[in-house]
């Protein structure tokens, strides 16, 4: 058993220090994910270092010490998506309905095939939005009803698992599906006329994640484009998508700090979306930024529907005195 114990401690020492080091490589980024995971193993190692080596003090004060420091270093870079740290996005009151719309997030998974599932989410939920990912030409014709009720749409099917469509009762303008750094990533960039006949810009991303033979570099390079491209803009904004990223990843925050956008999890929980099959190894890979000219109603994780990934929905009011008020 001490043997199993030192392991599990170098485990998740290495599992916290490889992601202090600055490199794109996969199999580095790929530990930014498993925070929460390697925190429970830390916890694990301390109970079991306490009932099976108790009689080695060796044992006793170097792995615990470092049990402790796993917990504490991992315990601080996860607790802005937490009860225990400051709400900043603020919740609207009274949302004005003119102002107010709602956005339904998925990815699909493009062999997934539980096509009524998704409609009787969307039917249930009626969003004004609906951005998928991984959608293929099948999946859209599975979906083809759903032109009836979404007047205006933008699809962009594909059989490489990064297809997107967007689906919108509210009017779209100015249309774009840019390959911002790979000719077969498309991202999807719209403005949004609001009921109020207020203009928002959406932009809809889904970068490829950390995978073995692969770097994070167009992964974060695509975000970091839209984040530049927002910032320059200085206009209201929405980004969402499958960002194949963790909130708590040095990417991320480098993307929040130059962008300035909020991201309304901070102080109010993880809302894990992946992996629906696998409960212990679950993340928060899909997301929601906005411009701080944006109030949140409601966030919430919706039912599952044969996807790896749980759909997410938002609510927001638009209210051009935000920013205002914040600043």
């Amino acid at each position: 058993m001490p043997y199993f114990i030192i392991f599990l401690v170098f485990l998740s020492v290495i599992a916290t220090a490889l992601p202090m080091i600055p490199s794109y490589k996969w199999w580095i980024r790929i530990f930014d994910f498993p925070r929460a995971q390697v925190t429970v193993i830390a916890f694990l190692s301390i109970i079991l270092t306490l009932i099976f080596c108790i009689d080695s003090p060796l044992l006793l004060y170097t792995l615990i010490p470092l049990s402790i420091g796993v917990i504490s270093y991992q315990s601080i870079k996860m607790i802005r998506y937490t009860p225990f740290y400051p709400i900043r996005s603020p919740k609207a009151n009274l949302p004005i309905p003119d102002n107010s719309f709602s956005v339904l997030l998925a990815n699909v998974k493009m062999d997934n095939d539980q096509y009524g599932e998704l409609k009787e989410i969307i039917r249930k939920n009626d969003p004004d939005l609906v951005l998928l990912n991984e959608v293929d030409d099948k999946w859209l014709r599975e979906l083809q009803e759903l032109d009836r009720d979404f007047r205006y749409s933008i699809k962009y099917p594909q059989d490489n698992t990064y297809g997107m469509t967007l689906y919108s009762k509210l009017k779209l303008i100015d249309t774009k599906v840019n390959f911002l750094v790979d000719n077969t990533i498309p991202s999807i960039h719209t403005k949004v006329e609001l009921r109020s006949g207020k203009i928002i810009n959406f932009h809809g991303l889904h970068p490829e994640p950390p995978k073995p033979g692969s770097s994070t570099y167009e992964r974060d390079t695509e975000l970091l484009i839209v984040g530049k491209r927002i910032k320059n803009e200085d206009e209201p904004a929405i980004l969402a998508g499958d960002l194949n990223d963790v909130a708590w990843s040095a990417t991320s925050e480098l993307f929040q700090k130059r962008s300035g956008l909020w991201d309304p999890r901070e102080g109010r929980g993880f809302f894990n979306t992946y992996n629906v099959f696998v409960p212990f190894f679950r993340y928060p890979l899909d997301h929601f930024f906005y411009t701080k000219d944006f109030l949140l109603i409601s966030l919430s994780k919706l039912a599952k529907f044969g996807s790896d990934h749980f759909p997410i929905l938002i609510k927001l009011e638009f209210d051009p005195k935000a920013r205002t008020k914040i600043d």
